[in-house]
């Protein structure tokens, strides 16, 4: 079956994985997380961390040595900070980040009030100072970096060339030069910083899309970021990360494949802006990650901000963009909401009644749940619906027992029951390689179980009718050698459909492989599918055997 590229790309992109590596990240941020202090956040920590997110931003409220307020918004053109006026905002970042939020992000602001000269010396020592006190605050705090917002709120048009600026050369080898400052400073207070922003060089994206030189273009809105950014790759140290989390995902539709597009374009077309030197830091240490705009599901349709229902539901239209945007991303995704709120707070906003998002939107958090951390939230609704009685098996024999009676209709020409439990099915690529059956002496809970031995590309089957629209947990357990996975498949009429709709599910590496191991998915039925094949694939070496067992197909309702 031949399968496009682009095809074959999401297919890769919608693999489960078991281990860290890879494991998608939601930060929350919104008006609420910008209003409210870390002494209210310390305070409502319990609240917070129900929430299914990684981590949060923290807004940073300190006082200097006259009792004025500090906060991180100024830090580019702000006097020198002194590290004593942070102290107590430190220890309750501390706090913060003890406890189930590992990836949390002080917030900074990279538009400063006041234009700064680029060639001021003074005024750029002074900004690289705060910068790093940020950092420094960031480090000793245990948050994972800094969230950096370059939005040009005060509309000082810092990274666009003015007149008085002088040519635009000297002024682009300036402004790398003072990134390169900044980043130096940054990393010498925290070298394996992450520096998650709401725009990298997709700020310019009109311009790699366009495959424009940055000099045929001196007077673009924003040109010198991108040099600016270049200064940060001069300077970056191996253990320091970049995100281009882009707030043009705010309007992204996965019907479309925008954050698929949008990744590619980061990763692929973005470095023609980077000088020929940092291509190689590039792709080693800038991510691609997205901004999602939660006020876009619950708008009315008069907003220009509006995504309306699919499939009859807003919260299934955000879960689709929502699940793209994870895809597509490397790591983190950041969620952002302005009219209502992430949690009920132990204190009064103006608008004090506002709702929270879960009430606004109900289900949202369960759909963010289970976006980020499909393992975990699909072992949950397994055990509490096993425990409860609302699920039922409905895989024929899962236990391989040859005493119980089976069948699997419409078999494919090329599968073979062989010696096979009931109900169970077998395909090898080569018909002569390896060799597969039951087995009498191994099983999880008994001595029953699927074996094969030898066979590079096969699968054990069970199938079952279904229908569109339904969505099933799929699970399975195996023990042996080789890499065995799940797949659940779809059939139309007895012909494979929507190969690009498969899911595949890996058992967990880090568990030891001699012992029974789950692997454990959500698999939802597109509308050209009447059936659901599970596949139980191996790819093994001549000598090598993996053995099946337990597989699962739960109906949720």
């Amino acid at each position: 079956m031949r399968c496009s590229l682009f095809l074959a790309l999401l297919l890769v992109l919608t693999v489960a994985h078991a281990d860290d590596f890879g494991k998608k990240r939601f930060i929350g941020h919104s008006w609420d997380l910008l209003w409210v202090n870390t002494q209210d956040l310390v305070r409502n920590q319990e609240a917070l961390e129900k929430l299914p997110l990684e981590g949060i931003s923290i807004s940073i409220y300190a006082k200097d040595a006259e009792g004025k307020q500090v906060n991180l918004r100024t830090a580019m053109t702000a006097p020198p900070w002194e590290r004593n006026w942070f102290e107590e905002e430190i220890s309750r970042v501390k706090q913060i980040s003890s406890g189930r939020f590992k990836h949390n992000l002080i917030c900074t602001f990279w538009a400063p009030r006041q234009r700064l000269a680029w060639n001021d010396d003074t005024a750029w020592a002074n900004a690289a100072h705060n910068l790093a006190i940020a950092a420094w605050i960031a480090r000793e705090g245990g948050a994972k970096g800094l969230l950096m917002d370059p939005e040009d709120y005060p509309r000082t048009q810092q990274y666009t060339l003015q007149p008085e600026d002088g040519a635009y050369e000297e002024t682009a080898a300036l402004a790398r030069r003072r990134g390169a400052q900044v980043m130096q400073a940054m990393t010498a207070e925290y070298p394996d910083i992450t520096l998650l922003a709401f725009w990298l060089f997709s700020l310019n994206r009109t311009l790699y899309q366009s495959k424009v030189d940055l000099a045929d273009c001196a007077y673009a809105h924003d040109i010198l970021w991108a040099h600016f950014l270049n200064g940060f790759l001069d300077a970056i140290p191996p253990g320091a990360t970049m995100v281009d989390a882009t707030e043009y995902g705010y309007r992204f539709e996965a019907a479309n494949q925008d954050f698929y597009k949008s990744a590619w374009e980061i990763a692929k077309r973005a470095p023609t802006l980077v000088a020929p030197e940092n291509r190689v830091k590039y792709s080693k240490q800038v991510q691609v990650g997205f901004g999602l705009y939660l006020d876009m599901y619950t708008n009315d349709e008069t907003s220009r901000w509006y995504f309306g229902p699919l499939d009859g539901s807003r919260l299934n239209h955000l879960r689709a963009n929502f699940s793209q945007a994870c895809h597509a991303s490397d790591q983190y995704c950041w969620v952002y909401g302005e009219k209502y709120r992430w949690i009920k707070w132990d204190w009064k906003f103006k608008d004090r009644d506002a709702p929270t998002w879960e009430e606004q939107l109900p289900g949202f958090e369960h759909a963010l749940a289970l976006i980020a951390d499909p393992d975990r939230v699909c072992r949950q609704l397994l055990d509490e619906g096993l425990a409860q009685g609302t699920l039922v098996n409905l895989v024929t024999n899962p236990d391989c027992s040859p005493l119980q009676k089976g069948e699997l209709k419409d078999d494919a020409a090329d599968w073979t029951a062989g010696n096979l439990p009931e109900g169970w099915s077998f395909w090898r690529f080569d018909e002569k390689q390896g060799d597969f059956g039951l087995d009498t002496s191994k099983g999880l809970g008994d001595n029953y179980s699927a074996r094969a031995t030898g066979v590079r590309n096969g699968c054990f089957i069970v199938r079952i009718p279904t229908a569109p629209g339904n969505t099933y947990l799929v699970e399975g357990y195996a023990v042996g050698e080789g890499s065995p996975y799940l797949r659940a498949r779809w059939q139309k009429e007895g012909k494979w459909v929507v190969p690009d709709k498969d899911v595949i599910v890996y058992f967990d590496k880090s568990q030891d492989p001699s012992q029974w191991r789950q692997a454990i998915g959500l698999a939802n039925v597109p509308p050209e599918a009447d059936s659901l094949i599970l596949l139980m694939g191996m790819g093994l070496g001549p000598n090598q055997t993996v053995w099946f067992d337990k597989p699962g197909i739960y109906h949720l309702q």
